[in-house]
């Protein structure tokens, strides 16, 4: 496994996430793989709101994002995403555009990650 990378998942709060689902490592693991799988169109459906000026969509994916980023402790992910929401709620449109940006690196980064941890749990249980 990978050195830990402290901007992308708290492996303390995935784990958190196991116990509170009563050790049910399988549906944890649909959890993220779940995330992994949804996240390119997460950050495109993201992409497309931000180009049409589309408020209330970028907001929605945000909140998306972010939600699901707090439950397995993807901390980054959901920090950006929380910036993002503050930049539109200023109508900052091309900071939320940067916060876009920089969500492509970190999610990428974190979705890896996540599939290391989540597979280092599989194999010691």
């Amino acid at each position: 496994m990978t050195s830990p990378d402290p901007d992308t998942v708290d492996a303390d709060e995935l784990r958190r996430l196991l116990r509170e689902l009563s050790g049910d490592l399988r549906s944890r693991r649909r959890f993220v793989q779940t995330y992994v799988e949804m996240w390119p169109t997460r950050l495109a459906r993201l992409g497309a709101a931000l180009d049409a000026h589309d408020t209330d969509e970028s907001k929605v994916v945000l909140l998306s994002i972010r939600s699901s980023s707090v439950m397995l402790g993807v901390i980054g992910v959901a920090g950006l995403a929380s910036a993002g929401l503050q930049a539109i709620e200023l109508g900052r449109l091309e900071r939320a555009r940067e916060i876009h940006t920089a969500l492509q690196e970190v999610g990428r980064r974190s979705c890896e990650r996540l599939l290391e941890l989540d597979a280092a749990d599989a194999a010691e249980s």
